[in-house]
């Protein structure tokens, strides 16, 4: 190693550790999957997969006990900064390799598709590239498949900060690099007591799901999976025709409720249950924009979509349920969008730009980044008549700091200038309509899952290999919100 350059080989025991964990949950699927295959069997299901899981998890589970060993010789008692912005970048890569693994294996899936699939499932993004999915997938296979977004959902990362308390500072500085967003600040003094917090409220809400899944008569193995792939708001289902394939009103309702509780900012909820008020939660300005849009959102799409679907009742069903799976970017379907009038689908893209709340599962460039940038325009539209007076940013009584908005400012520009990159490399790679390569770069930067203007199918699965992996990297640059992976091209990170 140079002299020059900065030794940051104590970063492998962590990303050891989480390859290692990863192990473990594919040795734990393997194992529920073939007792769920065995005790209700499920004929018009693929069998197997089980052993594919199985086989993986060995492979996956050497990979990290040997990168944990390896790790330890160059450990030091805290993480820096740069450390765990590496860190977490390569956790991300690594968990979607071997994530990809028992897809290659179980379903004969090429690299790229299986790479893609595993991204797309472990950010939440919910794109696919399986066409068939009843077909090919067997249910261990799809519980594997639901389990990546659930543990992408809240984070791999800040479950390893969770488990590993001894982190001390460290910790921090890997939660931060995980959840990047303004507000991700501890909920509690500890940061792995704040990451175990945040763990337990996001396991007790998909119990609550599951349950009323079941009790509204889906089977229990799609109660669960759809539970996972619901509070995690990652969109990815165990029919081909999403939710809408179950045909049950009750059950749309219940998933939009939850794909909405999943976009509100978990620290809210936490403070609701510390003090046991709701004042915290409807005074919090992030919140009460969000409830705004969704509410008007709504009302818009029922009104320009009673041409579509006649009746007023059956109008507000589907634009409820196309509001909640767009706003917190899970891409559950059960309407045809693409069928929608120029208006109604301008609302949608505009809802896949926004997304959820910060410091919620839900992807999008955020509700409370979209206030921001709202008042900092006023701001400066008042200053150009009043150059005088200071013009300050508020969040209710909090004023903003200039560096926040700064913050704010330049990661909307990165994310546009990614946009019109991908938008570029997309039509001249594949030669698809531009409508097409930007809804395909919008889905996979906002984490969205459905993708605006494609032609054809509503899937990845007719683009080249090059441009799946392409897609895979823009969803981890949209799940980890740019500058931690960005940081790592720049030569100053690699230097002392």
């Amino acid at each position: 190693m140079s002299s020059k350059s900065r030794d940051l080989r104590g970063v492998i025991r962590p990303v050891g550790a989480v390859v290692l964990g990863i192990g473990v949950m594919m040795a734990l699927c393997a194992g529920v999957g073939m007792l769920w295959d065995r005790f209700a069997p499920n004929p018009t299901r693929p069998q197997g997969g089980a052993a594919a899981l199985a086989l993986s998890a060995i492979i996956v589970s050497a990979i990290g006990m040997t990168a944990f060993l390896y790790g330890r010789r160059f450990v030091s008692e805290r993480i820096s900064r740069r450390e765990a912005l590496l860190a977490v970048s390569l956790i991300w890569f690594a968990a979607g390799a071997c994530g990809a693994i028992p897809f290659i294996l179980g379903a004969d899936m090429p690299v790229a598709d299986s790479f893609f699939e595993a991204v797309s499932g472990l950010t939440t993004t919910g794109a696919t590239v399986v066409t068939d999915i009843e077909g090919r997938l067997s249910r261990p296979l799809l519980l594997w498949r639901s389990l990546i977004q659930w543990l992408g959902g809240m984070g791999i990362v800040v479950l390893f900060v969770a488990v590993f308390p001894n982190l001390g500072a460290g910790g921090k500085h890997l939660f931060r690099g995980e959840v990047p967003g303004i507000s991700a600040e501890g909920l509690r003094p500890r940061i792995a007591e704040t990451s175990f917090t945040l763990w337990k409220l996001y396991a007790a809400l998909t119990l609550i799901e599951i349950a009323l899944l079941k009790l509204l008569g889906l089977d229990l193995f799609d109660a669960v999976c759809h539970a996972f792939t619901t509070m995690s708001t990652g969109g990815f289902s165990t029919l081909d025709s999403s939710i809408g394939g179950f045909n049950r009103p009750a059950v749309e309702y219940v998933v939009a409720c939850f794909m909405l509780i999943g976009s509100v900012n978990y620290g809210l909820y936490y403070g609701l249950l510390r003090t046991g008020s709701w004042k915290h939660l409807v005074r919090n300005i992030e919140f009460r924009s969000y409830v705004a849009i969704v509410l008007v959102s709504v009302f818009l799409l029922t009104l320009l979509n009673l041409e579509v679907h006649r009746e007023l009742l059956t109008s507000f069903r589907y634009s409820f349920f196309m509001v909640a799976t767009t706003i917190s970017s899970t891409g559950y379907g059960t309407d045809d969008y693409s069928a929608y009038g120029s208006a109604a689908l301008t609302i949608v893209i505009l809802l896949m730009f926004v997304g959820g709340c910060s410091g919620s599962t839900a992807g999008g460039i955020k509700v409370e980044r979209a206030v921001l940038m709202g008042k900092q325009a006023v701001a400066q539209i008042q200053k150009s008549f009043r150059p005088a007076t200071v013009q300050l940013v508020r969040m209710g009584k909090a004023t903003i700091s200039s560096q926040v908005l700064a913050d704010v400012a330049s990661f909307f520009l990165i994310y546009m200038g990614c946009i019109a990159f991908g938008l570029l490399y997309v039509t001249l790679v594949e030669g698809v309509p531009m409508p097409t390569a930007f809804g395909a770069m919008l889905t996979c930067l906002s984490n969205m899952g459905p993708a605006p203007f494609h032609v054809g199918p509503d899937n990845f699965a007719g683009y080249s290999a090059a441009s799946k992996l392409f897609f895979a990297l823009a969803m981890l640059l949209g799940r980890l919100e740019f500058f931690t992976l960005f940081a790592l091209v720049l030569p100053g990170f690699w230097r002392r």
